[in-house]
């Protein structure tokens, strides 16, 4: 369903398995692949939203500079030039924001860890909610990710569908590897003495997630089984549609590829399209212009975000444009 978006949060919680599945997961591009009619209509609907494409922009207005970067949570080789050039930012600037500093992801993991009920259901089981054909499904897609049945069973159905997200081959190697760009930025500003901070409180994710019913957690489990197959093309493609710069082409591909998987459900999913987009991007967004509203007078801050943040009506650029900042794509 969703691919983009549950990718994003699957690389935020599990940092360590994306890295692994940049480095050790091969995987296709389907946008490259798409036929020229289906390519147009893909940049069509790309091009409609503001600011879709740059993972750099600079924001001013009088004597406040934001630099916005537009980051992967999960690395890549092709990460280290960017950072090497962005080091004179983080050197000129007055202070680093990112999603999650070490602090907040040292929050996570012991959450993930102490508090089961984040994860797992005490209500009726998947096989109990899921008909028979999904959940042999579902028992399958987990099984390739080296989770058994049994235990995939007690879950919450969100956080199953995060894990779907994910490559099989990524699974194996939870231990591995470096992380993305926001942990790249986080380095180089603790190595220059910079001021680290976190634009919301570790548990915003897992408080967005469990906030969705139960039933529409289910919906969202349903439809995403169907692509459950692709998820090392997803990874590829998103990958390198962002070293393109061209970070909204992948949630609209992610939207106009669940439609084609499941075309008698197209009014459903341009729903639950928009309200989690409402809830993992726009939603957060608007909460992080009241911190760098309060943050950024008179300042120079570098702010280090996924890029699905950075455009739409209420992406976090349209939004720094609203409160009266000049915006200008700088290199990457």
């Amino acid at each position: 369903m969703l691919r983009s978006l549950l990718a994003a949060f699957s690389l935020l919680l599990a940092p360590a398995a994306a890295s692994a599945a940049a480095l050790t997961c091969a995987g296709q591009d389907l946008i490259a692949a798409l036929p020229p009619d289906d390519r147009a209509e893909l940049d069509g609907a790309t091009a409609s939203a503001p600011y879709p494409t740059g993972n750099h922009w600079r924001a001013t207005k009088a004597d406040s500079v934001i630099d916005v970067i537009g980051t992967m949570h999960v690395h890549d080789p092709r990460m280290d030039a960017p950072v090497q050039r962005l080091l004179p930012l983080i050197r000129a600037a007055d202070a680093i924001y990112l999603e999650a500093t070490d602090k907040e992801m040292a929050e996570i993991e012991s959450a993930m860890a102490t508090r089961p009920d984040l994860m797992v259901s005490t209500g009726p089981t998947l096989p109990e909610r899921l008909s028979e054909p999904d959940w042999q499904a579902l028992s399958a897609a987990m099984t390739e990710r080296g989770i058994p049945p049994f235990m995939a069973a007690k879950m919450q159905p969100w956080y199953v569908s995060v894990l779907l997200s994910m490559p099989p081959c990524a699974m194996g190697a939870l231990a591995n590897g470096a992380d993305g760009l926001d942990h790249l930025i986080g380095e180089a500003a603790k190595a220059e003495g910079k001021p680290l901070h976190a634009l919301e409180p570790y548990d915003t994710i897992f408080r967005i997630f469990s906030s969705i019913p139960p039933e529409e957690q289910i919906d969202m489990l349903r439809t995403a089984l169907p692509t459950a197959n692709q998820s090392e093309d997803m990874l590829r493609t998103m990958m390198e549609s962002y070293f393109r710069e061209d970070h909204r082409q992948i949630m609209q591909f992610a939207r106009l590829a669940a439609i084609r998987a499941l075309p008698d459900q197209t009014d459903t999913l341009d729903r639950e399209f928009t309200e989690m987009e409402e809830a993992l991007l726009y939603g957060r967004n608007r909460a992080w212009i009241e911190v760098l509203r309060e943050a950024a007078p008179g300042k120079t801050l570098v702010v280090a975000v996924g890029a699905g943040h950075l455009s739409g009506e209420d992406g976090l650029l349209k939004l720094l444009e609203r409160e009266g900042y000049s915006l200008e794509r700088r290199p990457f």
